[in-house]
């Protein structure tokens, strides 16, 4: 491990074998960049609401995406390709329709957890009575 911050911290006392073991843990996490990514790739509004909506019909195709949303069919391809580039969804095709549903993964359990809540609805209401 590097030499410990010295510049601009104030701390009295430090627990150089915590920093140790934390430092070994966050070296193991290699999957950290893959999940900041994944993570930036669901902080669009328009995506994000394209990843609500598999959630909740968990399979839709995009005009039916479009429709929901009010957005052009193109608008909403481009977000999808987006979203399939980096495995966010996977696609099936039946005919002439293709159909999008989440594919499997760590994203995807964080995106069900958090549209089960009902905390963020709750919120978000609290905060629309306070701003009006």
């Amino acid at each position: 491990m590097k030499q410990l911050t010295q510049a601009s911290c104030i701390r009295q006392e430090v627990d150089i074998e915590k920093l140790r073991r934390l430092r070994t843990r966050l070296l193991q996490r290699t999957e950290l960049d893959h999940l900041a990514d994944l993570l930036a790739m669901a902080g669009n509004a328009t995506r994000l609401k394209i990843l609500y909506l598999l959630t909740e019909s968990r399979e839709l195709c995009v005009c039916d995406l479009a429709d929901v949303m009010g957005m052009t069919v193109s608008a909403v391809s481009h977000q999808l390709r987006k979203l399939r580039d980096r495995k966010v969804i996977v696609q099936r095709r039946e005919g002439p329709t293709i159909y999008y549903r989440l594919a499997p993964g760590p994203l995807t359990e964080v995106l069900n957890l958090l549209f089960q809540s009902e905390a963020p609805r709750k919120k978000t209401t609290a905060i629309k009575e306070v701003m009006e």
